[in-house]
């Protein structure tokens, strides 16, 4: 449920901004704030899971988020879903992390690497499934739908919980609400200084708007160094993201959550735009990816306890990076694009797992759950990064159309690339015009995968540093 809201509202986009007056563009605005919520809260709820107990946090989680999808569906502006889908973010902090902490404290040793892949499988592939179910409610009902489905979903989950008994020692302590404010605060305005540059050059760098939201960005990472360092019990713990044996998993974590996201967010619009695909077509070009996760999540099920996170992590970011570069290759070519996101959804599933797993061998029993939100909270904030350059990228190519002389463009409006209204009026725009919105939206979305391409590379990099681990805390 939590992985799929990541990804869901990729082909509804164009309806969205149609049905608020707005271009999709400004409808990227709920994916980003969506991930920098759940980037803030993951902290404050791994925190509260560690000494509140994790059935109460997890509980709590899922009725936050089942709130925040009624609100959403129940929109009337683009405010108020941006809004709802804030509060969707804070439930959602609370969803994947706190899991992978039962797993660390409930599970023995031997099973916790397959557990952790299956666990992880599971949200990769909702989120690879995401635009899939998204095309479908989209084409056969109406956006609405995308998140009324969540409601039920999140309180059969809390029912199917209730039952359930984990095994925790539940302590008082101070809970850290500076710390968890500062984080907000930092991660939000970095993710907002990043949405900013796609007005570069209407408002320049150094504006409010870019600018002041990066400086804000420093200021509040510096106050809360300096702040957490200093608490017995911080929410966001230093100690562990300096560690020389957790430091390159955080990393490798975000780059890949970079690397993927603004990969696939924009492929069903490219799907769309060069390819005539419909809305729900291109939602299923996604299936290939999942095609490439449901085989290597068996595998790192199957091989993460036995070998070590570290060979499947260097495997994974390696596949990641030529998934990426066969699309970007083959760009021409629908195939070249569905043999693409196979590598890249094996990538992803060969990665991710092995990354918790190792994150909770290393980490000591108490901080189960601070280590976990640390590897969700870096690949949120990585894919939040990765989709809003995609989306700079593609609205800097929308914004070079209107300048061309040599083709008449009157009667499309370029700036609303890929709304309902726009991808028809393209259709039936001669076809010198056709081509020259595809190549250029086109290129716009190739540029993006520039991005992401060599945020693998980096990753692969990294993960030949990571130190392979089997041990683990069965306290």
């Amino acid at each position: 449920m939590g992985a799929v809201d990541l990804t869901i509202l990729a082909p509804a986009l164009p309806r969205i901004g149609d049905s608020f007056g707005v271009t999709p563009s400004a409808v990227v605005l709920a994916f980003s704030l969506y991930a920098v919520f759940y980037a803030a809260s993951v902290p404050l709820m791994s925190k509260l899971a560690d000494v509140r107990g994790y059935k109460k946090i997890f509980g709590i989680s899922m009725a936050l988020f089942a709130a925040g999808s009624a609100g959403a569906a129940l929109s009337p502006s683009l405010a108020w879903l941006v809004g709802a889908r804030a509060l969707q973010g804070v439930g959602g902090g609370g969803l994947f992390p706190v899991a992978q902490a039962i797993v660390g404290v409930a599970l023995p040793e031997r099973l916790r690497g397959q557990t952790l892949s299956i666990l992880l499988g599971t949200f990769a592939a909702g989120g690879v499934l995401g635009p899939n179910l998204g095309g479908f409610l989209v084409q056969h009902a109406n956006w609405h739908w995308i998140f009324w489905i969540n409601v039920p979903l999140g309180f059969l989950g809390i029912i199917l919980l209730a039952p359930i008994s984990i095994p925790v020692v539940v302590q008082k302590h101070r809970i850290d609400w500076a710390g968890a404010i500062l984080v907000a605060l930092t991660f939000g305005s970095l993710v907002l200084g990043v949405e900013g540059l796609r007005a570069l050059d209407q408002v320049g760098f150094f504006s409010l708007e870019i600018g002041g939201m990066f400086l804000l960005t420093i200021g509040g990472l510096a106050a809360l160094v300096y702040i957490e360092r200093k608490k017995p019990e911080p929410v966001l713990d230093f100690r562990l993201i300096a560690s020389v044996e957790i430091a390159p998993l955080i990393s490798v974590s975000l780059l890949i959550g970079f690397a993927l996201l603004s990969s696939v967010v924009f492929a069903p619009t490219y799907a769309q735009v060069m390819f005539g695909a419909s809305m729900l077509g291109s939602g299923a070009v996604l299936n290939a990816a999942a095609v490439g996760l449901g085989l290597s999540s068996w595998a790192a099920a199957l091989y993460t306890s036995r070998t070590g996170g570290k060979p499947l992590v260097i495997l994974g970011t390696a596949s990641t990076a030529l998934g990426i570069g066969i699309m970007i290759l083959l760009a021409s070519s629908l195939w070249g694009i569905l043999a693409g996101l196979v590598f890249l959804g094996a990538g992803l599933g060969l990665s991710q797992g092995p990354l918790s797993f190792m994150a909770l061998g290393l980490a000591p029993a108490k901080d189960q759950g601070q280590v976990s939100g640390l590897i969700s909270i870096t690949r949120s904030m990585g894919g939040a990064t990765g989709i809003t350059i995609a989306g700079v990228t593609l609205g800097r190519a929308s914004r070079l159309l209107g300048v061309r002389p040599e083709v008449d463009l009157s009667g499309l409006d370029v700036q609303a690339w890929g709304s309902t209204s726009s991808l028809r009026a393209l259709q039936e725009a001669p076809a010198e015009v056709q081509e020259t919105v595809r190549q250029a939206l086109g290129t716009g979305i190739v540029n993006g995968w520039y991005w992401a391409l060599g945020a693998a590379l980096i990753g692969l990099g990294i993960a030949f540093l990571l130190r392979n681990t089997h041990t683990a805390h069965d306290e």
